[in-house]
């Protein structure tokens, strides 16, 4: 049974986010009544150490707490994994991978989204935002699942670089997508005062729009890529950023790269010596069809894991645990939308 309130317990608001737990549930519902009926949807806190949403959306809540605009539901995801500042417990699943989509998840947790979905349905929210932040350093940027153009202003309003993607599945942008315009906001990373300021600004924004489909101005300077393939680490190689006794060094600050041109021919790390003798490469690309398309992408250059040709990366991190847990990062391509 989901947890559902009609108003903020008392002293939420002056909580980190990291003692929410002392007040509430995973997954819990509160819905807020404002000036306007229709409910924008906020989704904070998927990842339990991706805290920003959470900051910013207290920013908002104290300016308006008596008057907000429009009504608002606020969903609470991972409550337990904010305790320990940590993207989710040994014991679970990744909740941004567990929402209605065609593959069928049948453990507690997507029954949980599945029913949040509903729920949400029901209430034909004005539009869908789910807040995250990055563990590796890149602009801020947006993500959307459809290239309408609702959904592109909606994501203009926080940045001008905007990533279209229809993989990962299960995710609750790409799930709510199916009744409303959506978006990922990435905020950068947790704690960063610009990203704090960045999406109080874009929840201001957003709660004055009457309507989606005008926006005037935000789509002059889009930047719209697509997300071409995905690099993952095979679950055998151990790699670091610093350690020189492990398969895979990959290059230190190689986050810096992130929404950058990589020329054919830079490096992306050093290989050991037992990989170099047996031309092992340490991780798999993979498409938007699940083909390895590694080749097309990189090469063994005697010791060195080098780019085979020119592409822009996204999402590089250097925490070893959302690599393993994720992926290294994604391979993007830009696009001409139908409003640039």
């Amino acid at each position: 049974m989901i947890k559902q309130l009609n108003d903020l317990p008392a002293g939420l608001l002056d909580l980190t986010a990291d003692q929410l737990y002392t007040k509430l549930d995973n997954h819990t519902l509160i819905h807020l009544k404002g000036k306007i009926e229709r409910p924008i949807f906020i989704s904070i806190l998927q990842h339990g150490d991706e805290y920003t949403g959470w900051d910013a959306l207290k920013d908002f809540l104290k300016n308006h707490k008596h008057h907000l605009p429009r009504s608002m539901t606020i969903l609470f995801g991972n409550i337990q994994a904010a305790r320990f500042n940590v993207r989710q417990l040994d014991n679970q699943p990744d909740f941004n991978r567990s929402w209605p989509s065609i593959l069928n998840h049948d453990y507690p947790i997507a029954k949980t989204m599945s029913e949040i979905t509903n729920i949400m349905r029901e209430r034909n929210p004005f539009a869908s935002v789910d807040l995250h932040n990055n563990s590796g350093r890149n602009p801020h940027y947006s993500g959307i699942n459809n290239l309408d153009q609702e959904f592109l202003n909606l994501a203009s309003l926080f940045s001008d670089t905007m990533i279209y993607f229809t993989t990962p599945l299960g995710i609750q942008s790409g799930a709510f997508a199916n009744f409303c315009p959506s978006v990922t906001v990435e905020c950068g990373l947790s704690g960063a005062s610009d990203g704090t300021e960045q999406t109080h600004t874009f929840l201001e924004l957003l709660f004055d729009q009457y309507n989606l489909k005008k926006v005037p101005g935000v789509l002059e300077h889009e930047r719209v890529f697509k997300v071409k393939a995905t690099v993952k680490i095979k679950p055998e190689i151990s790699i670091s950023f610093q350690q020189d006794d492990v398969d895979f060094i990959l290059v230190e600050d190689l986050d810096v790269l992130n929404f950058k041109t990589m020329n054919q021919g830079e490096t992306f790390g050093t290989l050991s010596q037992k990989l170099v003798d047996n031309q092992i490469m340490p991780f798999v690309v993979t498409d938007q069809n699940n083909q390895d398309v590694t080749d097309q992408h990189f090469e063994i250059v005697r010791n060195k894991v080098c780019c085979a040709s020119s592409f822009v990366p996204s999402m590089i991190t250097q925490n070893i645990k959302a690599i393993r847990l994720d992926c290294l990062c994604y391979i993007m391509q830009p696009i001409k939308t139908s409003f640039n």
